[in-house]
């Protein structure tokens, strides 16, 4: 019999899913703010200013912008974990998390591009990176993510 969500079994592995997920959106994170890095420093800006980007703050400051960068990876990481677990999926190999994690990048990608910079206005730094990055970015994000996840399981 299978177990409904509010019962422990279901509880702790679902709760086990997210910290997964947790610790592998942070490897994510780091793997898309690295593409990022080397994507400014190819348009000729160093990697505090790409870094900078990120700060919350609008301060520009790298170890700010940075830190924000993986805290809101990590947390996107949980909710692609906490989702593998409670979606009935038929197949777990790789291949499928490859592909869960590229949507999941991909679905991240146009929220973020069609309404939370908009949102935000011009004077937000992430603004100013070239659409194209930020998309491929979030590509490197979505497949480090599921690979990443993916060992756990």
């Amino acid at each position: 019999m299978a177990n409904p969500i509010g019962s422990g079994q279901m509880q702790t592995t679902l709760r086990s899913a997210a910290v997964d997920g947790l610790l592998a959106g942070a490897g994510a994170g780091l793997a898309m703010a690295a593409y990022l890095v080397a994507a400014g420093m190819m348009l000729g800006e160093g990697p505090g200013t790409m870094l900078g980007r990120f700060d919350p703050n609008g301060a520009a400051s790298p170890l700010t912008g940075g830190l924000a960068h993986l805290a809101v990876a990590a947390v996107y990481g949980a909710f692609f974990g906490g989702a593998w677990r409670v979606i009935p999926l038929r197949r777990r190999d790789l291949v499928w998390g490859l592909a869960c994690g590229l949507i999941y990048g991909l679905l991240l990608w146009a929220v973020a591009a069609g309404a939370l910079l908009p949102l935000a206005g011009a004077g937000v730094g992430l603004a100013d990176v070239p659409g194209l990055h930020l998309a491929t970015a979030h590509v490197v994000y979505g497949l480090t993510l599921g690979a990443l996840f993916h060992r756990h399981k």
